[in-house]
């Protein structure tokens, strides 16, 4: 069939569509398809946490007992069971909301862009951190924001400087519609921020008059140490949206996730996602609902963490015995990332060809993670889903890989 070329069709592109750019991580999956790949590219839970035993019981109950439902459309704000069961989920961390003040969703990313269609017009500014979640940059890129990076350390985005950038904006006279940040385990460095940086980045937003988009999948996933509050159970003003998921801790294939706001806001976001797709799936949120009610959820947690925690381990050591001086790495206390930066000079980018052609072993560039171009020499590596014997091989690969690549007159180890 003739088909009309890319430059025949670039007249009927939005705007929106010409700056929108395909997920790296996603065309990154697609490399690793290849036998014989070790892949730390993707975010995946390894499928033995899956629990499929629990999953086929409920099925079969929703099926019998609740048919008419599960198999119909449902409403646009989600199952009423379901979010029953979400209060009593988010109450555990201090976050007390109503039905009203939910939204299921299908996966926090929907979420991510209800967000962005809600808030954003052409020219707004967002600021995110350095380095920041991959896919949330390609949301608010795709709405046309201009995002503004604000660098974190070992204790999450830095509010020293994230009070200068927003001094700045108000000299410019420009206020960003919201912060975003990815407060626990964070993708893609694994940093937990602090509970003093979580009370005065909340005390900033409301000095500056701007809100807090709270991005927390990772969260449940705690291998040791304790968990500062979310900063939803901190906020008294309503400015924090708090957007989660079962994808980490349930099943990604099931694509239940949620937003939690003010009234308000959720009115504003059931609207903006009726004219998405109208509801999301009942039979996914009867299953999700039911597993959690029978407290399957809560016991199966420890077997994740107990098995991420051993990966992460192996990892680390592995990392620690093959890595050339000067090669350094985050050593998150949970979720499913640590962040590697090489010496100054290397570029991941440049190097992911050789790495996945040569050396049979895939990541992601630090560059895809960073809104101002930056994170150049390093990349990030998923623990979660390979193997322990891939995550020592695959380890091993990458440390070949950074000593053939080293910067001149630098030592390697013998």
């Amino acid at each position: 069939m003739t088909q009309l070329s890319g430059d025949d069709l670039q007249e009927f592109f939005s705007a929106s569509a010409k700056v929108m750019t395909r997920s790296l991580i996603r065309e990154l999956l697609k490399l690793t398809r290849r036998g014989g790949i070790i892949s730390f590219a993707g975010g995946l839970p390894d499928p033995a946490t899956f629990p499929v035993e629990e999953l086929k019981q409920i099925t079969v109950d929703v099926l019998t007992q609740q048919p008419q439902l599960a198999l119909q459309y449902g409403p646009t704000e989600g199952d009423v069971n379901l979010k029953d069961q979400l209060i009593t989920w988010m109450a555990k961390d201090g976050i007390q909301v109503t039905r009203d003040q939910i939204l299921i969703t299908v996966g926090s990313q929907q979420g991510l862009d209800l967000a962005g269609r809600v808030f954003l017009d052409p020219g707004d500014a967002v600021i995110v951190e350095l380095p920041s979640y991959m896919a949330g940059l390609q949301v608010f890129r795709s709405y046309r924001a201009q995002m503004i990076g604000v660098p974190q350390d070992a204790e999450g985005m830095r509010t020293d400087l994230l009070e200068q950038t927003l001094a700045r904006l108000r000299r410019e006279g420009r206020r960003p519609k919201f912060i975003y940040v990815v407060p626990d385990f964070q993708n893609p460095s694994g940093v937990t921020m602090t509970e003093a940086r979580r009370r005065m980045l909340l005390e900033l937003a409301r000095a500056y008059g701007t809100l807090v988009v709270e991005d927390s999948p990772y969260r449940e996933l705690r291998f040791e140490g304790t968990s500062p509050p979310p900063l939803a159970s901190l906020d008294r003003e309503g400015r924090v949206v708090f957007v989660s998921t079962f994808s980490k801790t349930l099943a990604p294939g099931l694509r239940v996730a949620w937003m939690a706001a003010s009234e308000e806001l959720i009115r504003r976001f059931v609207t903006a996602k009726q004219g998405v797709d109208l509801c999301c799936p009942a039979f996914t949120q009867a299953i999700a609902a039911e597993f959690c009610a029978r407290g399957h959820i809560y016991r199966h947690l420890p077997q994740i963490t107990v098995l991420y925690r051993k990966k992460r381990d192996i990892m680390l050591r592995a990392l620690e015995r093959e890595m050339p001086p000067g090669v350094t790495w985050t050593k998150p206390e949970g979720g499913l990332f640590l962040w590697v930066t090489l010496l100054d000079g290397m570029d991941t980018e440049h190097l992911l060809r050789a790495a996945v052609e040569d050396e049979g072993v895939a990541y992601v560039v630090g560059s895809g993670f960073h809104a101002d171009g930056g994170g150049k020499n390093a990349m990030r590596l998923n623990f979660s889903f390979p193997s322990e014997e891939h995550i020592e091989e695959g380890i091993r690969r990458l440390a070949r890989l950074a000593k053939k690549h080293l910067p001149a007159a630098t030592p390697s180890k013998s």
